[in-house]
């Protein structure tokens, strides 16, 4: 009998672990979801001003700005993504998810990553990196 509640504690740890881990990642979902279409707008400095810290450390509002125009300008407007990997780091400042897409562009494909802190009321943008072909290293250099 003790075997079957051991048995029994273990399957529900297991499917609450699973039934949960669903949250975070769909939370980082909606959050791409909102970012692309900010991307598709042309509301970099929206993308800038919803960001987390770590992102801001990066650049300033200025540079991300003209960085952000300057790849949308080189790849066009977004068209589709393929999800790939993803990832969920519990850590001392809260939880991060990241996700990994296959981009497709008008001009051409990139391989994406995202990183979202999970916070009420929605996530924000620790980390974004586009890796493409098309992205000369001018278009990197921050004036």
């Amino acid at each position: 009998m003790r075997r079957r509640s051991e048995l029994f504690g273990c399957c529900l740890a297991l499917l609450l672990v699973v039934g949960c881990s669903g949250k975070p990642r769909d939370a980082a979902q909606r959050a791409t979801d909102k970012f692309r279409a900010r991307w598709v707008k042309g509301a970099f400095v929206e993308i800038y001003d919803a960001s987390e810290p770590p992102f801001r450390a990066s650049l300033t509002q200025e540079q991300a700005t003209n960085w952000m125009m300057a790849v949308s300008s080189r790849l066009g407007k977004w068209k589709s993504a393929e999800a790939g990997p993803w990832s969920i780091n519990d850590g001392s400042d809260g939880k991060t998810v990241m996700l990994a897409y296959k981009s497709t562009f008008e001009n051409g494909t990139a391989d994406e990553t995202f990183a979202w802190r999970i916070k009420e009321p929605e996530p924000a943008l620790v980390g974004y990196h586009i890796n493409s072909p098309l992205i000369r290293l001018d278009d990197l250099r921050t004036k």
